[in-house]
């Protein structure tokens, strides 16, 4: 069965978030603020570039909620996020296909795939949000205010779901690869 392809665009946001996400976490395990007097160089670096990422992480989000709100070429918000009874109905279908130890298609489409990448949007998308208003509120030397130090215990909660998230969103891609299905080639082509 020939699967439906992304839009261009959507490829292109999935990959900007694919890097950027990838970065911030890797660089979150070597980063330290730059006033924490124990954190060497590289750490003080590593924190500044997650800076610099993060902006770029944001820009992608909020770019990828803008298409993803103002266009119907992937189907619109449904797809990634099943609110109506039909759409609800495919999720329940792949579930029960899992019970049954066969993997659903994944690619384009809505259901447990869309659904999936629904939620990994919504947790990636806290995290930008946290991260935007840490950049904002967070002082570069001295103590933060109450504030800041609540958004960074949210930022850091979020984290944990984002890492899930991405370490069972590439297991996936490699079972859908190992399955025969095209879904990680049709994603990372920019083919139109």
């Amino acid at each position: 069965m020939a699967q439906e392809k992304w839009s261009v665009q959507t490829r292109w946001l999935h990959m900007g978030m694919a890097l950027t996400v990838t970065l911030q976490l890797a660089i979150s395990l070597v980063m330290e603020p730059p006033d924490e007097k124990s954190a060497s160089a590289l750490a003080r670096a590593a924190f500044e570039a997650h800076e610099a990422v993060g902006i770029a992480a944001v820009i992608i989000v909020l770019a990828h909620w803008l298409w993803s709100l103002s266009s119907r070429a992937d189907g619109g918000l449904v797809r990634l996020f099943p609110w109506n009874g039909s759409a609800w109905r495919e999720v329940k279908s792949d579930a029960s296909m899992l019970m049954n130890r066969q993997l659903p298609d994944g690619g384009a489409r809505g259901g447990l795939p869309g659904l999936v990448h629904g939620l990994g949007f919504l947790a990636v998308s806290g995290m930008a949000l946290t991260g935007a208003a840490l950049f904002v509120l967070f002082p570069e030397t001295g103590k933060p205010g109450d504030t800041a130090e609540f958004i960074a215990d949210v930022h850091s909660f979020i984290a944990n779901f984002v890492w899930a998230y991405w370490g069972g969103h590439v297991a996936l891609a490699l079972l859908h690869k190992k399955a025969g299905h095209s879904t990680v080639q049709d994603m990372f082509s920019l083919k139109p």
